[in-house]
């Protein structure tokens, strides 16, 4: 629809809102409604916007994986509120942290993890995010509300720690292959610790990208959208990268140039991420292109688990790529 400006006074310049919008939300003159600046753009919310997004989570069923996937997607979209109800007669729940760690492959690098009742179970995946808790606990339900508000300001410092924590997981892939420390099922699980740290950033972002209207470009949003879920993949990598450094019988020191490169390759995009120019570009992609070479020039030549390794280490350099593509597109 289209609205034409109305000069007031010397210096003022008004728009009407349209009829229908208003009587929709009920609005009345006096009252104050939130006007954003978005570029070229303003964008104006009617007081509808202070009323809680609440959800509402059954879980009777559920998988551990289907528990997160659930929970993350109620927590990433903004709810305040989530309630999740479970089946009381269910007396024990697979430990949600663990639940990996303690299944299929990663079964032979640990203890079983003993099972939790579904209270214990909900609150230690509300502890998992940032900014809610478990306020409320019912016969078959848990209510978890939202403790602390969301800030513009958090969303550039978690996603810096999901570029530190990743640098981490780097450095510490580097120092096992040159160290040829192999069978150390301690160092699986403390890597996939520090891949939790990357999670619960994306989604603290992804929520933040959610909740305030502003905060970046619209145009951008979706493509920071798919950058986060991409850093996610890119910390699973490393988990998948332990577990065959925990069953290996054998080093790994052929993967350490190839291991050096995809590092190198994911700092270069970490430079192109924050300051965009030309030549950090071009370089780029000529390490893409080493990268390549260097997989294909030595892939036969390693041993079961380091070929393993070698493939996690390529779908890093693959996601990384993907990341400057929309990093370019970005600029545009």
């Amino acid at each position: 629809m289209k609205r034409k400006i109305i000069k007031q006074g010397h210096n003022t310049l008004t728009l009407t809102l349209p009829r229908e919008w208003i009587k929709r939300l009920n609005l009345r003159a006096g009252e104050e409604i939130d006007v954003v600046e978005n570029e070229d753009s303003l964008i104006v919310n009617g007081h509808q916007n202070t009323k809680k997004n609440c959800a509402v989570i059954d879980i009777t069923h559920f998988s551990v994986p289907l528990l997160w996937r659930y929970m993350q997607s109620a927590y990433r979209s903004g709810c305040d509120e989530i309630k999740i109800v479970f089946d009381p007669t269910k007396k024990e729940y697979a430990d949600a942290f663990h639940f990996y760690t303690t299944q299929f492959e990663y079964a032979n690098l640990g203890e079983k993890v003993p099972p939790k009742t579904a209270k214990a179970m909900i609150q230690d995946v509300a502890n998992r995010f940032v900014g809610i808790d478990v306020v409320e606990f019912g016969k078959d339900y848990c209510l978890i509300k939202e403790v602390a508000e969301v800030s513009p300001k958090e969303f550039d410092s978690s996603l810096r720690k999901i570029f530190l924590v990743i640098f981490e997981l780097f450095n510490v892939t580097l120092d096992v292959i040159e160290r040829e420390e192999i069978k150390n099922a301690k160092l699986c699980k403390d890597i996939h610790n520090t891949d939790l740290n990357i999670d619960r950033s994306v989604d603290y972002c992804a929520r933040i990208l959610n909740r305030i209207t502003g905060i970046m470009p619209e145009r951008k949003k979706s493509l920071v959208f798919t950058s986060l879920f991409l850093l996610e993949l890119i910390g699973d990598e490393f988990k998948y990268i332990a577990k065959h450094f925990a069953q290996s019988k054998k080093p790994f020191g052929e993967c350490e140039k190839i291991a050096r490169l995809v590092k190198e390759h994911f700092e270069l995009y970490y430079k192109l991420f924050y300051k965009f120019d030309r030549e950090t570009a071009l370089k780029f992609g000529n390490n893409d292109v080493a990268v390549y070479k260097e997989h294909f020039k030595t892939k036969d030549k390693f041993h079961g688990e380091a070929k393993s390794v070698a493939k996690h280490l390529m779908m890093i350099s693959k996601f990384t790529l993907s990341l400057v593509e929309l990093r370019i597109q970005m600029e545009f």
